[in-house]
């Protein structure tokens, strides 16, 4: 049958379409999300590469500070007694073309019973004032009175770009707390020892590299540091989040006492902070025992994403979604029109046009199934000829609409008459079948049972009815003929109902 085939094409859910859109933008949002990464990554990469670079740069210039202390320690222990002019000179020129070097200096071993002997012998050699004195480098800065102690370590030599070095010749660096410890760990340990940064007298920030004099047991060289002149971060570090902080192993990060500098980048917006990831890179510094440490971070952001790749991305996705939903939408629109489509021909081929009831082809597929429902169950059927009296003198008098009408009505009217089962149809012109299924399985009861179905059928049709402007009452022939199974074939069956037909058309007119 053909209904069979309209159920196969169904047509796109709305929840498949649905689906079909939400794994689509899952693939989209997958795309973007390799492309953010991929840009994360290479941002990653790129402060990593220059974070090392800078850390390079950082360790040369202190591997080579490193280097000038362990050169003037050698000369001051050759010729430093004998010709201390060639020393300055020497030590001069390593200031003068090494920026970050602030001071060269030599520290004495004094013990406290040769104190007195120490500083008259300084007198005697062409420095009248000289003393031995302490300071203090704390928040009370200034000069102040010598702590009684076993052992002395005053500067007896120094070379600085500064006029006003003079009154540093006899300080006691050991009366300072960080730098008498930086002392004895590089005495202890025979190489140099960089000590905690500190506010020179002069303001500077400065740390001090001591080194002790290896044939000589008393003698120490010390260097200053100029904090200010060190290597900064370059240009591609400084983005966007990046911060780098120096500082002595003996603090932390944060803590400004230990910092030798800070430096930092213009901010993030608390959003880019909550979304990106922070890079960092922590290294130690390669000299005198690693006691420095370099942390550089840098908070990612908005600047670090290719955002015309993404925008076009974005864009490509939002436009192929929008075409796949139009697409589907079509495929759903056009599949429901095929479904129409396929039912209005279903109703063409198998229904009247006029009256909406089965035509003959459905008729004849219906009394099929009768046939069959009737050998299968043992129980009667019935095939009803019904026909119109005086309808072509209707249709030539008052005009087809109204023959139309008439024909409209009685079929509404035979329906009213009917169970679910039943059938009725139109053959064409004022002619109409009716099938009567499954009466009974006693043959004087199913004809009995027909013949009231066509009496109840006459009844009502017959009855008056209003077409257009008049009222008309039509009066119709109709035969009867009975079936069981399939004992007769169905062209014998609708000759012989119409034969009944025919024989009460007959008795009418008479």
């Amino acid at each position: 049958m053909m209904n069979a085939k309209l159920n196969s094409i169904k047509p796109i859910s709305t929840l498949a379409i649905f689906i079909a859109l939400v794994v689509w933008m899952s693939l989209c949002l997958m795309a973007l999300w390799a492309v953010v990464n991929l840009n994360l990554r290479d941002a990653e990469r790129n402060f990593t590469e220059h974070g090392e670079d800078y850390v390079d740069k950082l360790n040369r210039g202190m591997v080579s500070s490193e280097t000038v202390l362990k050169g003037f320690s050698a000369l001051f222990a050759a010729i430093g007694n004998t010709d201390p002019e060639k020393l300055s000179v020497y030590v001069k020129s390593v200031i003068d073309t090494n920026d970050q070097i602030f001071a060269l200096e030599v520290i004495q071993k004094v013990p406290r019973q040769q104190l007195e002997d120490f500083i008259l012998s300084k007198r005697l050699s062409g420095n009248p004032h000289f003393t031995v004195k302490s300071y203090s480098f704390d928040h009370r800065r200034g000069w102040k009175a010598l702590q009684d102690k076993p052992i002395y370590y005053p500067v007896i030599y120094m070379e600085y770009p500064s006029a006003n070095s003079e009154e540093i010749l006899g300080l006691d660096v050991s009366s300072v707390p960080f730098l008498e410890t930086a002392i004895l760990q590089a005495i202890s340990l025979k190489s140099p020892v960089a000590s905690h940064p500190f506010r020179l007298i002069q303001g500077n920030l400065a740390y001090v590299v001591v080194c002790p004099i290896k044939s000589e047991d008393t003698m120490i060289v010390d260097m200053i540091i100029d904090v200010d002149k060190l290597q900064r971060p370059s240009a591609n570090l400084l983005r966007d989040g990046f911060s780098a902080v120096v500082y002595h192993k003996d603090f932390t990060p944060q803590d400004h006492k230990g910092q030798l500098f800070a430096v930092s980048a213009r901010g993030r917006s608390a959003i880019e902070e909550a979304i990106f990831p922070v890079f960092s890179l922590q290294k130690s510094l390669a000299t005198m025992g690693e006691p420095f440490s370099v942390l550089m971070t840098r908070q990612a952001g908005w600047t670090d994403l290719s955002l015309k790749l993404i925008a076009l991305i974005a864009s490509l996705s939002f436009v192929s979604s929008a075409i796949l939903y139009i697409y589907l939408r079509s495929i759903q629109r056009g599949r429901l029109e095929h479904i129409n489509h396929q039912n209005l021909l279903w109703k063409l081929a198998n229904q009247d046009t006029l009256t909406g009831i089965p035509n003959r082809m459905l008729m004849l597929d219906r009394l099929e199934q009768a046939l069959a429902i009737s050998d299968r169950s043992g129980h009667y059927g019935a095939v009803i000829f019904l026909d119109i009296d005086n309808f072509k003198a209707l249709n030539d008098t008052k005009g087809h609409d109204a023959g139309d009408l008439l024909l409209i009505e009685v079929a509404k009217r035979i329906k009213l008459c009917l169970r679910d089962v039943d059938t009725v149809a139109r053959l064409g012109g004022d002619e109409f079948i009716v099938i009567l299924s499954e009466l009974g399985t006693e043959l004087e009861e199913s004809n009995a049972t027909a013949t009231q179905v066509a009496d109840k059928i006459r009844t009502i049709v017959e009855q008056p009815c209003k077409l257009q402007l008049f009222d008309y009452q039509t009066t119709v022939s109709i035969g009867i003929t009975l079936f069981k199974g399939n004992e007769k074939t169905i062209n014998q069956l609708l000759k012989s109902a119409d034969a009944a037909m025919y024989k009460q058309k007959a008795m009418h007119h008479h």
